[in-house]
């Protein structure tokens, strides 16, 4: 099996993030949606722990640095109480955190090459879990997928992602999540039947 890139299927549930957790650039790419070449560009700078932002304003393209290479991408990011405690964690771990240092770096201080990180640390711990062997695409479409079913707005979930277009956020990293359908099924029974209970109601009193 080729595992260079995600099947449509094969999205995390919350309990495979929090298998990989606390490791905290998948945490990062997970809960921020930020794609590889941003994630491993970021500087301390970037970061602003209160009231909790995250400015996305390099990107890192085989060891050189330029900007986000569309005008959507170059963005601010809200950080939750999660991604704001891993970073937390994550600065005491390493110690030196000096403004325009990375927030990921090597022990020289450089880039760190993402196709590492997976075949290191990533494609390792998916074996061990049992779960097909995901990817910074994968963490990136679970993040679309998990905002889109809890109601998030197609349009904000482009902007936080860094998509110029609301059709590349649905139609390319968004899937429906197992149980949604059942989901929505129940929501518009229940709402239906509610109506109608009303309804019934209604009629019995006028009769009355």
């Amino acid at each position: 099996m080729n595992h260079s890139e995600p099947t449509l299927d094969e999205l995390l549930t919350v309990d495979d993030v929090a298998a990989f957790l606390p490791r905290t650039m998948v945490g990062l790419a997970i809960l921020a949606g930020l794609r590889r070449h941003a994630l491993f560009a970021l500087r301390w700078r970037s970061i602003d722990e209160q009231p909790g932002w995250l400015a996305v304003r390099e990107a890192v393209y085989d060891d050189v640095f330029d900007t986000p290479k569309t005008e959507a991408g170059t963005r601010q990011i809200p950080l939750s109480a999660p991604v704001l405690k891993l970073l937390s964690a994550w600065r005491e771990h390493v110690g030196s955190t000096t403004p325009d240092g990375l927030v990921f770096a090597t022990r020289m201080g450089t880039a760190i090459a993402p196709g590492n990180v997976l075949r290191r640390h990533v494609f390792p711990a998916c074996d061990r879990l049992g779960l097909p062997r995901a990817t910074w695409l994968t963490f990136r479409r679970t993040y679309s997928s998990w905002a889109h079913d809890c109601g998030v707005p197609a349009k904000v979930v482009a902007q936080l992602m860094g998509h110029a277009n609301i059709d590349t956020t649905l139609n390319v990293y968004t899937q429906v999540l197992d149980g949604a359908l059942r989901s929505a099924v129940e929501r518009v029974g229940c709402t239906l039947f509610t109506i109608d209970h009303k309804r019934e109601g209604e009629e019995a009193g006028s009769a009355a």
